[in-house]
């Protein structure tokens, strides 16, 4: 049973959310209202992280030279990696990153759906355990090693909107991309339409059982904000971001895989 209080103060950020949301469209410039938009999403999930996260946007990295599409929302730890800026551009050691989200004022084309779950996967696919020589630092000693197939060791995903494609289509779509994408690490996590519907896997449906874990899954559903039971899409989302920062270890980086070249010819002389 949730507790009243919390569902009070829950119920109150999402309207919160959602009356910033509307005068956010009330800015004539579409640049400004756009980086109006994104910065009140961004703020609601900045109230939710403890004090060693941060969210930023910027690119993310990994040691072998990887890097990712341009990310939107970054959620990333701020305790123990760098973070290189170049210009003003942040780009974020995958070892650092936990979470990471598409913010989309509106999904209403198959090709924004389409490039908001490529940039996901840009950042699924990257190697976050550095050639299998990462570990996991529980009180800053070494772990385990960090295995890309352990559902706390990869990086959450997630699509932020407020205006969907037709249920239909987005259903179809997004089955289209799950099955043309057999490794599931590379799924996303969840999707939010903040004023409509959650989409997400389901273990079974009798009951219904919903999971954030794309091995789990055996099923896609879609809420629908019409039910008694509906959750505002945003708390649900905020809920498993919560949860997936609870159980998400500190993943170890080599340095000097990221800052060291190959070394040159070298001039010496004996002392």
């Amino acid at each position: 049973m949730q507790n009243a209080l919390t569902a009070n103060i829950l119920d109150a950020l999402n309207s919160e959310v959602l009356n910033e949301l509307d005068l956010a469209k009330s800015i004539s410039h579409p640049g400004e209202s756009g980086r109006a938009r994104e910065q009140i999403i961004a703020a609601f999930f900045r109230r939710l992280l403890p004090r060693l996260y941060s969210i930023s946007t910027g690119f993310v990295i990994d040691a072998t030279g990887g890097i990712s599409r341009q990310i939107d929302m970054v959620i990333h730890r701020t305790d123990y990696h760098p973070v290189f800026e170049i210009g003003g551009i942040k780009h974020f050691l995958i070892e650092s990153v936990v979470v990471v989200m598409e913010n989309k004022a509106s999904i209403t084309s198959v090709e924004t759906l389409h490039k908001a779950l490529e940039n996901i996967k840009s950042v699924k696919e990257l190697d976050r355990t550095n050639r299998s020589k990462n570990y996991t630092l529980p009180s800053f000693q070494q772990g385990s090693p960090c295995n890309p197939d352990e559902f706390q060791h990869q990086v959450f995903g997630a699509i932020v909107t407020e205006q969907s494609l037709s249920r239909e289509t987005l259903k179809q779509e997004l089955l289209s991309f799950l099955r043309a994408n057999p490794n599931r690490r590379y799924w996303p996590n969840a999707y939010a339409d903040v004023r409509n519907l959650t989409a997400g896997y389901l273990k079974s449906v009798d009951p219904p059982e919903a999971t954030v874990i794309p091995s789990e899954a055996r099923y896609l559903g879609l809420t629908d904000s019409s039910s008694e039971n509906f959750v505002p899409p945003l708390i649900e989302l905020g809920f498993e971001v919560m949860n997936f920062l609870r159980v998400a270890p500190r993943i170890d980086y080599k340095a000097t895989d990221y800052l060291l070249a190959k070394s040159g010819k070298v001039d010496w002389w004996k002392i």
